[in-house]
């Protein structure tokens, strides 16, 4: 398994934030109150692991940016919240699929702005010659 480790400066720094209880070499501890209000984000409000994270204040850069929602699942199961696979409440769906289309609208914004700034580049070097 490949597993990362804290040099001392990053344990310094992870043991700083309000929600960790505890840090080593090799792993974090977090509060229980940070994981049950994180669960509550995530199940019922329909935040993305990945939200919650930042605005605690984490430098996933740090931990990972896979760790937040590998953590969700993993307390999902030891909190025994939703251990059958439920659908997600009507609010949360409609949630996760509107910043699924604000994503898209957002892909397709920057993929027209690239294409505009190619065809204008191509236009000032024609002028040029």
């Amino acid at each position: 398994m490949n597993r990362k480790i804290f040099t001392g400066e990053q344990i310094k720094k992870l043991s700083k934030n309000r929600n960790v209880r505890r840090c080593g070499a090799k792993s974090v501890r977090y509060k229980k109150s940070f994981k049950e209000s994180a669960l509550k984000l995530y199940n019922e409000e329909g935040m993305s692991a990945v939200e919650i994270f930042k605005e605690a204040g984490f430098d996933l850069d740090l931990i990972g940016i896979r760790k937040p929602n590998k953590l969700m699942h993993q307390w999902n199961e030891a909190f025994g919240v939703r251990k059958e696979k439920e659908p997600p409440s009507p609010e949360v769906a409609v949630k996760r699929i509107e910043r699924g289309k604000e994503l898209r609208n957002l892909k397709a914004k920057v993929t027209y702005l690239e294409a505009e700034n190619r065809f204008l580049a191509q236009l000032r070097a024609g002028k040029r010659q």
